[in-house]
């Protein structure tokens, strides 16, 4: 898999998909494109990269995203997490966190994936859609 990426652009307050990230020797981001060809000030961005996966709709899940997570068919039963990258932790995956009353045995974005059970939908992003943030909390 190829990894993909975005970034919110603080300057003009935007998700912005990048085509290239140029990197230096060194490892540091040198620039980054977007697909209209614009260079992007990388200190006034912060970059979310794709899961690889995609939701109930067929949208693609990045860093950063605020999902709905519905267990089985009840909307009640319902709850907003975001989705994070773990890798600077120790933990080389993306997850989501979970409220206390629910149980799993694996990493959750996996788990919701593979049971059939639980269904996620991306509802926004943090950068977007703060409000949302709000009611994950």
């Amino acid at each position: 898999m190829i990894p993909k990426f975005r970034v919110w652009d603080k300057n003009t307050e935007d998700v912005v998909y990048v085509k290239t990230i140029d990197l230096e020797k060194d490892g540091s981001i040198g620039c980054i494109v977007d697909y209209n060809g614009i260079n992007l000030d990388m200190t006034e961005c912060v970059i979310m990269q794709s899961t690889g996966l995609k939701d109930k709709n067929g949208v693609e899940i990045f860093e950063s995203d605020l999902v709905k997570v519905i267990d089985g068919e009840s909307e009640e039963d319902s709850y907003i997490s975001v989705v994070k990258n773990y890798s600077n932790e120790g933990y080389p995956a993306f997850d989501i966190e979970y409220p206390p009353n629910y149980h799993y045995d694996r990493n959750v974005l996996s788990a919701i994936m593979c049971n059939g059970f639980e269904t996620i939908e991306v509802t926004g992003n943090v950068y977007d859609n703060p409000e949302l943030l709000e009611v994950a909390e």
